[in-house]
């Protein structure tokens, strides 16, 4: 009896470890996958290379921008020099819809981005999975503020990402007509 005790308590912590091993693999994953999509946005600003960024954005997103090219070469004349470090502001965020036909996942990332002189706010929105949708797979929009203006993003009177309690649904680069 004492035997089957301990097989029990074995199987159950074993349990345990593997499924708190998987979920965390998960969300390294989310992250993983955030960090380089921003790694790549980085060495696209700091070369001022817009095929580098037109490249990670979804097709949806470039055909549903309001100027995609203008809206690049906007963002590279805002960000003041070259980009030497970033953090996470909050932990990636994911949305995950499927059934046996399709899968769609989105990750919404948020980052401090640092120049010599300045610090930026990235809100990325990124399809990293869309087999309904094959043209939405990718970024969908980035959003960039100057750090101290961050909470705007949020702030419907500034009607960046909602409009009264309505989302604005942005594409593309966006950087708000707020400077």
């Amino acid at each position: 009896m004492h035997r089957i005790i301990k097989c029990v308590m074995v199987f159950f912590i074993s349990v345990t470890f593997l499924t708190g091993c998987v979920h965390h693999s998960f969300w390294d994953s989310d992250q993983k996958v955030s960090d380089d999509i921003l790694e790549k946005i980085i060495e696209g600003i700091n070369n001022k290379d817009e095929d580098a960024i037109k490249e990670l954005f979804s097709e949806y997103a470039i055909e549903n921008s309001e100027s995609f090219d203008a809206d690049v070469q906007s963002m590279f004349d805002f960000i003041d020099g070259n980009i030497v470090s970033y953090e996470e502001s909050s932990p990636a965020g994911s949305f995950e819809s499927s059934d046996r036909n399709y899968r769609i996942k989105k990750i919404s990332s948020y980052y401090y981005v640092s120049t010599a002189t300045d610090k930026y706010f990235f809100l990325i929105d990124n399809y990293s999975k869309n087999t309904l949708e094959s043209e939405k797979q990718g970024v969908k929009c980035l959003i960039i503020v100057k750090a101290e203006d961050r909470l705007k993003v949020y702030d419907d009177n500034e009607k960046i990402l909602f409009d009264g309690e309505e989302k604005i649904d942005r594409y593309g680069v966006y950087i708000p007509d707020i400077y």
